[in-house]
């Protein structure tokens, strides 16, 4: 797979879907930008993130994923990987739980970290459930 650069244009939409997963093309795009040449810009791509949490209800390690990623010639080649691996049966309930992240049902914290991490809540605080929130924040970052 070639690296991708963030700091140039943003990863996959949040509801883009790979085998009917949610996160799972964006998680791509970030794992291309961890390849050598490549660059994460103002992502993150950490164990407690969306992205993990999907991997790891897909029953992966992220570590393997990120291998398969880094190891595949192209998209078509992960995404055979994945098929697999996974059931694409669990899709449906797993974009469910992402669509039920709202801010008010985390700790004070953690809501304290949401705003931190993303700026596009200082313009809109309007924003409640998290998948648009990331989306949202996308928008603002290459609005500019």
């Amino acid at each position: 797979m070639t690296p991708l650069d963030l700091r140039t244009h943003r990863p996959r939409p949040v509801r883009a879907t790979i085998l009917g997963f949610y996160l799972v093309a964006r998680t791509i795009d970030k794992l291309r930008a961890e390849l050598p040449g490549g660059n994460l810009g103002p992502y993150l791509n950490h164990d407690t993130g969306f992205s993990a949490y999907v991997v790891r209800r897909m029953g992966l390690d992220m570590n393997d994923f990120r291998n398969a990623v880094a190891a595949a010639p192209d998209e078509d080649a992960v995404v055979a990987w994945l098929a697999a691996r996974i059931d694409t049966s669990l899709a449906p309930a797993v974009n469910a739980k992402l669509e039920s992240f709202v801010l008010e049902r985390m700790s004070a914290e953690d809501q304290v970290l949401v705003r931190e991490r993303h700026p596009v809540m200082v313009q809109r605080p309007d924003l409640s459930v998290l998948l648009d929130i990331l989306e949202a924040d996308d928008e603002l970052t290459f609005a500019r």
